[in-house]
């Protein structure tokens, strides 16, 4: 059964994956065509400043965590327990969050100084309408987290496939009344909220679990934050990585570089989303793994999964090398040519970040995450303190640079832990997955770079053929020369529809 939920959770995780980028893809162009590339920069950035605070400062993992445990070993009033400390834990986060957004709408001004005096108006606007949102729906984040650790992994895939197509199709609609952005800003947060109420009912229903309300013990409570501590150190040290790009540019450049920067890290989030699909499966294996057996059938576990990201992220990535700059053109248009490299410098480094994640699970599990929250902290910095020095010069795409640059060193810092610390077997791992597919695909994407100027790729038409034939022939070559016997099986497995029979 359990095996049937990561397989279901995967076939939706997928679907609702592929049907979120075709949306995106045909949505996104169209939606700055109807707000306008300054309009679609401040949306951008109101999002990005406001995940500075409705993070959910590591308590989700934590949860998550725990209560994987407490199910393991069959205490169900200690489940009950934990959620009613994590619920006083967010409402007085919450609180907190609304008194300090609260006080820094009136310094607006003074912190994103290279905005025009319209834009400012505008701006304001966005943060009172996505910051109340905001706040309304942070108390109910950790039901997230606690659904994964019961498996119901179905489920909250269908809420995230619902809380996407219910938010665009609503914009689509009202965009075509001649909807505004501030428009397209609350039917977002309307429809996070219900379905984050919708979210708690459906876990309360199927798990039987009642919320502990009036429980509180002090020790579990550090228990709780000596654990989410470190979860939010990373978690802060990536909205630096991130987040903070767009507040950079918003500071020191303008709405169109915030627009560029936006547009390759919507690509680039695709590709993380299409290639970590599987990876929120795996904790509550991972848990059980860490306890009963040898570092040898996880570092197996690893390889199996990550030779499987990584066949997907590097046809994606090699994909848009060879396609990328023509993709843009059509897709959003000439003056977003320079999200290419944003894409390029911001996705080079998944090739290692999305096929060692259950070697981060393992950390999680077994609540060694220091070296790692540490980790990222320093990286984080440094890679913004490059990004700030050359956002003058190059704007966008010397942002990205620097967001490149601390994620490589932080990945490279992780393999070290996981090797050192975590007794895993990385030279085996490494070999195993990386050398034995990157070499012989690189061929293949060089050749079809240059053989690109012979396809003649003008059009959409011309686009989607050409892709196409370099997807087949990338599928071919990865299954006759590459794919181990188990890749293959589970190959066939896709392609006759018999996941049920796993």
């Amino acid at each position: 059964m359990k095996n049937n939920n990561i397989v279901n959770g995967a076939i939706i995780s997928y679907f609702s994956i592929f049907l979120n980028i075709v949306i995106s893809f045909l949505y996104t162009p169209w939606m700055i065509r109807q707000i306008g590339v300054s309009d679609y920069g401040l949306y951008s950035l109101v999002g990005s400043f406001l995940s500075f605070f409705l993070m959910d400062y590591g308590l989700s993992v934590s949860i998550n965590r725990f209560i994987s445990k407490y199910r393991a070993d069959g205490e169900q009033e200690k489940i009950e327990n934990i959620l009613g400390i994590a619920a006083k834990v967010y409402f007085i986060i919450d609180v907190v969050i609304f008194i300090t957004l609260t006080i820094l709408y009136f310094f607006l001004s003074n912190i994103f100084t290279g905005l025009t005096v319209d834009e400012l108006e505008r701006l304001k606007v966005l943060y009172c309408i996505s910051g109340g949102f905001s706040v309304l729906t942070f108390i109910l984040t950790p039901i997230s987290g606690a659904m994964m650790a019961y498996e119901y992994f179905v489920d909250n895939k269908i809420l995230d496939l619902v809380t996407r197509v219910g938010t665009v199709s609503l914009i689509i609609v009202v965009l075509l009344l001649h909807g505004d952005v501030f428009q397209l800003v609350f039917i977002t947060g309307l429809v996070g909220f219900i379905v984050a109420v919708v979210r708690f009912i459906l876990f309360r229903k199927k798990s039987k679990v009642k919320i502990n309300w009036s429980y509180f013990d002090k020790k579990e409570l550090v228990s709780l934050f000596s654990f989410s501590g470190w979860v939010l150190i990373i978690q802060i040290s990536q909205i630096f990585r991130i987040n903070l790009i767009s507040a950079i540019l918003g500071v020191m450049s303008n709405t169109t570089e915030i627009s560029i920067f936006s547009v390759g890290r919507n690509l680039e989030g695709f590709v993380y989303t299409i290639s970590a699909a599987l990876n929120g499966l795996f904790l509550p294996t991972v848990s059980r793994l860490s306890n009963n057996t040898s570092r040898k059938e996880i570092t197996d576990l690893m390889t199996k999964v990550g030779r499987i990201q990584l066949f997907i992220i590097f046809l994606l990535f090699s994909g848009f090398i060879v396609f990328g700059k023509e993709f843009l053109t059509l897709w959003v248009g000439s003056e977003f040519e320079d999200a290419y490299y944003v894409f390029i410098a911001l996705v080079f480094v998944h090739l290692l970040s999305l096929t060692i994640q259950i070697g981060n699970d393992l950390v999680f599990a077994e609540n060694k995450i220091k070296f790692q929250a540490i980790s990222v902290l320093v990286s984080s910095v440094i890679g913004l303190l490059i990004a700030i020095l050359l956002t003058k010069d190059f704007g966008a795409i010397g942002c990205s640079i620097g967001s490149g640059i601390g994620l490589l060193i932080t990945q490279l810092l992780f393999v070290f832990h996981f090797k050192k610390e975590m007794g895993l077997d990385m030279s085996g791992f490494f070999r195993d997955c990386h050398l034995k597919i990157i070499p012989v695909l690189s061929v293949l994407a060089i050749l079809f770079y240059f053989v690109k100027p012979m396809l003649h790729v003008h059009s959409w038409v011309s686009f989607c053929l050409s892709a196409l034939v370099y997807a087949a022939i990338y599928f071919v070559v990865s299954y006759l020369l590459l794919m181990n016997n188990d890749e293959k099986q589970f190959v066939k497995k896709i392609m006759s529809l018999q996941y049920g029979k796993r």
